[in-house]
């Protein structure tokens, strides 16, 4: 494809400079209808060649953004928000209404979450299933995270603590359809998936969860079947009951 680009490009670059010569050529030629003539065919060859490099650098900016379509097609984004959690409350809320098969949430303390789901997470798991985890109350990156967000030591651990003691206290005990665990593999990315789709986002130093940029992705993209194949390793391999 590239190489006839390439030719296609240096034959109107011929045919302009063919045209350029034969315009200059005219002005030598004293017959007059013959001066006309070809200074005619010179300027005629010479503007078809100039169209043709204008169609060409048409194509080429058409053909960057269509291997743009292409790559984030393949991606399977679909939305990027400049933040998450209450920012956009409204995303989840009407995907949540039709959901009928996966629910699944990583975070560290979901907070946010918690003031708006838990209530909800009864209902939700009777038509579809729920996992949850949060970050193990007991682990070290909940004091890091707390510095990398500028704010009070033991904040985060005590809001995991409130959401597996709330979570306890209006759900008595896992069942398949509504589970809650804890983790302890490094915090990487928050994840909020709806049946096929999947919000997510990484966790930046300096900036609350919730005001950090967040991407949905949609089943049929590699985006959606990293963050599942992530979510699956961390829910079988790095983590426990709660």
């Amino acid at each position: 494809m590239m190489h006839r680009r390439v030719v296609y490009f240096l034959v109107h670059l011929l045919i302009v400079v063919i045209g350029a010569l034969a315009t200059l050529a005219s002005a030598s030629i004293n017959v007059e209808w013959q001066k006309t003539t070809v200074f005619a065919l010179g300027t005629s060859i010479t503007a078809a060649g100039l169209c043709g490099m204008v169609v060409w650098v048409y194509i080429a900016n058409s053909e960057k953004g269509l291997d743009l379509l292409r790559v984030l097609d393949a991606s399977g984004l679909q939305w990027i928000y400049p933040s998450r959690a209450a920012q956009i409350r409204s995303e989840y809320a009407v995907r949540l209404e039709t959901a009928k098969k996966q629910i699944d949430i990583l975070g560290f303390g979901l907070k946010d979450f918690k003031r708006d789901y838990m209530v909800d997470l009864g209902d939700l798991s009777k038509r579809a299933n729920i996992r949850i985890l949060v970050l193990d109350p007991a682990s070290p990156y909940t004091a890091q995270r707390d510095k990398e967000e500028v704010q009070g030591a033991g904040v985060i651990k005590g809001e995991i603590e409130e959401f597996i003691s709330g979570f306890k206290q209006r759900y008595d005990g896992n069942r398949d359809e509504l589970q809650l665990r804890v983790y302890a593999s490094l915090p990487e990315v928050n994840i909020f998936r709806i049946d096929d789709e999947i919000f997510w986002g990484p966790y930046l130093v300096g900036r609350a969860s919730g005001n950090t940029p967040t991407m949905r992705v949609r089943r049929g993209g590699f985006m959606f079947d990293a963050l599942e194949a992530h979510f699956e390793r961390v829910w079988a391999d790095f983590s426990e009951s709660a």
